[in-house]
């Protein structure tokens, strides 16, 4: 996802997990990360395999591509302005879906998206209006009311997950500002709207304890990588399927540097009973501004035995800052396997100036957008391996200076 800069950043992030669903029967041990277990750069050629290289043809500039999703051979994509969708057919744009505003026919914004296979449908979710769109014509079909406040869907065959609140809760809410809902990840039927068939509760957390926590992002999830994290004092990555309501612990982690006198205070709250708003949020900008914190945890790939995911872990001067450029970027890329666990701060391809940071998941594959910056792109400090070779070579063959995609999984 997107890093946001304070105060953005603290508007977003309000809520994280208390209860959830059971956990795997067989113990999973808990790693604890120290900061001087931080790889500082990881060679992604010799982590990594499998690498696809795919230049994205378009007719048109492409001006920049955020978060991507793929179901088959189609892939969507938000421009980095959230502003648009981008819609790519082997890797090679066919449509762009370009209706924010508040009309007829138009989303409020552009946070979250799903394809829906079946119909050839795109939802665009907007709390409780999911706006749908053709997904061919990008032509508007109708706007669709959900009894759910979402902020996180997905599409799976006849099933919807989502990440959200019930309606209820949200008005509530709405009304008090102490008042501290319950939000869950739950899976339901495709096409029930009101909610009132079947719905499995993945997990469900308080809106309080989020804001210290973080909370289960599932924008990356997708069809063949049923994973995401229940975040808390201890992070635990998860699977699930759809015949249970029940998620299955893979990995559990935290970081010895984020235990930080206020998430020390808040790691045995789960009702939050009797904590007021105001003072939750002193202390949540106290926590910001005084450390690092650990912010989103996601891209979590669940691939036979190797897991690997993403995580923002933030400085107080990445939170200010304006200008992304002038800061550590704040990530740390984990990879999990049968050898142990290795933590990096930044991920290289020799010969290529650029950290490699992906953006997406295509069924167990990472995949990250590699920008056209020309010479600019070339590490003239190191030898060239062959991997940058190829991925120079279509960087060169591309109208527009369009960017290339490139697809592969961790060993």
């Amino acid at each position: 996802m997107r890093k946001l800069s304070f105060p953005l950043l603290a508007l977003s992030m309000l809520a994280v997990v208390g209860c959830s669903g059971s956990s795997s029967p067989v113990p999973v041990d808990t790693y604890v990360l120290y900061d001087d277990d931080v790889i500082k750069e990881g060679d992604l050629t010799e982590i990594a395999c499998d690498f696809k290289v795919y230049p994205l043809k378009s007719d048109i500039p492409l001006d920049g591509v955020g978060g991507i999703k793929c179901w088959g051979n189609k892939a969507f994509a938000r421009s980095n302005d959230n502003k648009r969708l981008l819609c790519f057919e082997n890797y090679k744009l066919y449509a762009v879906l370009d209706k924010l505003g508040r009309g007829p026919g138009e989303y409020l914004y552009l946070s979250d998206y799903t394809y829906d296979e079946k119909e050839n449908l795109l939802y665009i979710g907007n709390d409780s209006i999911i706006c749908v769109y053709d997904a061919g014509t990008t032509d508007f079909i109708r706007k669709q009311y959900i009894n759910y406040d979402t902020q996180n869907l997905l599409n799976v065959g006849d099933k919807m997950l989502y990440l959200g609140m019930d309606i209820d809760e949200s008005r509530k809410r709405q009304d008090d500002i102490n008042y501290n809902p319950i939000q869950s990840v739950i899976l339901a039927e495709r096409g029930d709207w009101e909610l009132k068939g079947p719905v499995k509760v993945l997990t469900k957390y308080n809106y309080f304890h989020r804001l210290i926590f973080g909370y289960p992002e599932v924008f990356y999830v997708n069809p063949q990588n049923l994973s995401f994290c229940i975040p808390g004092p201890v992070n635990r990555i998860v699977t699930f399927d759809f015949d249970s309501d029940t998620v299955t612990d893979v990995f559990k982690f935290r970081i010895e540097s984020n235990d930080n006198m206020i998430v020390t205070k808040y790691q045995d709250e789960e009702s939050f009973e009797g904590v007021a708003y105001n003072d939750l949020m002193n202390d949540y900008v106290s926590m910001i501004l005084g450390e690092r914190f650990l912010d989103n945890v996601y891209n979590i790939i669940v691939d036979d035995g190797t897991i690997s995911f993403r995580a923002d872990y933030t400085t107080a001067e990445d939170s200010w800052s304006v200008d992304e450029s002038d800061v550590d970027n704040g990530y740390l890329y984990w990879v999990h396997n049968k050898s142990g666990t290795k933590v990096y701060k930044s991920l290289r391809i020799p010969g290529l100036l650029k950290n490699i940071n992906p953006t997406g998941c295509h069924d167990n594959r990472n995949v990250a957008v590699i920008e056209n910056l020309g010479e600019d792109a070339i590490d003239e400090l190191s030898e060239m391996s062959p991997l940058a070779k190829q991925i120079v070579a279509e960087l060169k063959k591309q109208n527009d200076e369009n960017p290339v995609v490139l697809e592969f999984r961790f060993k």
